[in-house]
């Protein structure tokens, strides 16, 4: 596994914190906008809008968050309205057009914002995506290659969707009009197997600028081999798509600010002054970054022989007398367990024997 912790290193140490000393000058502007949209054509697109604004103003001048129309537009004539409250919004998925470029348009506070017409560029190819374990994890490997024709600057985020089983199949049920405990006629397994779906929120950046364009077995995602995602069958979908040399600088700098908590010492967004200007004023500042890209898609599936599977104990012995208040709170008879006054029937919340209430479903859904 040395391989990848190397490999992580040299991804992340070749990156800078920029610091950002904003020449505010008196009687300036109170705030600036900033524009920060990732087009990613075939997919879900987002716009974030936010102010930029000195800590020494009165704020109750300038409180607020930006609210106004988005949209995209294509150099031959598409239109793609952006969907959202205040500063976030969304574009709907919509086909490619070969050899378009594209436009951002944000209208606000009475002005309109226009990024500059831009070529989507090509992502690398995702060559392999596989997985590998020591004896505690599981390793989601990733292998891709630009070419040559890449920034040395991606972008990544992925799905998942696995199928797992609960910790108990339920053997008894509970009469709560004579407070008694009675076996079933046969055990309660329809709930035994689900389905369970995950979506990171978030994308990863990747700087590969100084690996010529090949990256080989880099570890985006690891889960213990005890998960319930060794159960059965797991599905990983990484979608990977290329950043501009400034756009990773500038995500790169969100980053930084959002794990050390965003302080006043943080490098502030704004030191990219991006690729957006004011239609009526091409003086004002205008902050932050519009990329649009092309987006690649690799699935990958494992099986269950990385599973290690570690047998429950949450199961619990409850005094009769107790019986429906634990019934009323989504607890039931479970199965037999051995206790220090001997063998009880043990209870159990709905978690641990109904999959669907472990957050399952029982049709398996499908990727984004």
């Amino acid at each position: 596994m040395k391989k990848i912790f190397y490999l992580f290193a040299a991804l992340t140490l070749s990156s800078c914190v920029y610091p950002y000393n904003p020449e505010i000058k008196e009687n300036e502007a109170e705030r600036s906008l900033v524009i920060d949209a990732n087009i990613l054509l075939g997919n879900t697109s987002t716009i974030t809008l936010s102010y930029l604004q000195p800590l020494d103003i009165d704020h109750s001048l300038v409180y607020g968050r930006p609210k106004g129309e988005v949209y995209l537009e294509d150099s031959e004539g598409g239109k793609y309205p952006a969907y959202g409250y205040y500063d976030r919004y969304r574009i709907a998925p919509f086909p490619a057009k070969d050899n378009a470029q594209y436009r951002l348009t944000v209208i606000v506070d009475g002005k309109t914002y226009h990024s500059e017409w831009i070529e989507p560029t090509a992502p690398p190819e995702i060559t392999d995506v596989k997985f590998t374990a020591d004896d505690t994890q599981v390793f989601v490997m990733l292998s891709m290659e630009d070419h040559g024709q890449g920034s040395g600057y991606a972008s990544l985020t992925f799905e998942e969707i696995w199928r797992f089983h609960t910790d108990y199949i339920r053997l008894y049920g509970y009469i709560p009009e004579s407070n008694s405990v009675y076996m079933l006629m046969a055990p309660d397994k329809e709930h035994h197997w689900c389905w369970r779906k995950n979506r990171t929120g978030y994308s990863y950046n990747i700087n590969y600028s100084a690996l010529d364009g090949v990256v080989d077995n880099y570890a985006i995602f690891s889960f213990l081999r005890t998960s319930d995602r060794n159960h059965q069958e797991y599905n990983i979908r990484v979608k990977v798509w290329n950043l501009t040399p400034e756009q990773y600088r500038y995500r790169k700098m969100l980053e930084d600010n959002e794990s050390i908590g965003g302080n006043l010492f943080s490098p502030e967004p704004g030191e990219v002054s991006g690729n957006v200007y004011c239609e009526s004023d091409k003086t004002e500042r205008v902050y932050g970054y519009v990329n649009v890209s092309r987006v690649v898609t690799k699935d990958a599936t494992l099986n269950n022989r990385y599973d290690r599977w570690v047998a429950p104990k949450n199961l619990i012995d409850i005094n009769p007398e107790d019986y429906l208040k634990y019934y009323e709170n989504g607890y039931n008879p479970v199965e037999q367990i051995t206790t220090a006054a001997g063998t009880v029937v043990g209870w159990g919340s709905g978690r641990c024997y109904d999959c669907v209430l472990a957050g399952g479903t029982l049709e398996k859904p499908s990727f984004d």
